[in-house]
């Protein structure tokens, strides 16, 4: 069985979205996302999630929600579409759909300017 691919998987290999995900300028949101999904963070992304949110310790387990206050230019969308996709290709939702029914991942904006 194929080892599953994780969002720092994603984010970090040139195969997948790594020339997008890779570089310095995505090291907090990588932080958040791996703490997001309950991943054992590294030393480095660790410091980063502690800094960002306050909390002492890494979580455990991945959370089911997650409130953030980003600013401009602060690389939201760019972490919407990329978890838009990753969910849409790296997750199995056999178990939560019924025969025949096909799962749709949407990312929505709030008028057409913005969805540009």
């Amino acid at each position: 069985m194929a080892k599953a691919v994780t969002i720092r998987d994603a984010m970090t290999d040139p195969a997948l979205f790594g020339d997008q995900f890779g570089d310095a300028s995505f090291t907090a949101w990588r932080a958040l996302m791996a703490a997001f999904y309950g991943l054992t963070l590294s030393e480095d992304e660790a410091k980063t999630f502690q800094t960002l949110t306050e909390r002492q310790s890494a979580p455990q387990d991945a959370f089911t929600e997650l409130w953030l206050a980003v600013g401009r230019r602060g690389g939201k969308s760019h972490v919407a579409a990329l978890l838009a996709v990753y969910l849409a290709a790296f997750h199995d939702y056999r178990d939560k759909l019924a025969p025949g029914e096909v799962a749709t991942v949407m990312v929505i904006a709030a008028d057409r300017k913005q969805a540009r």
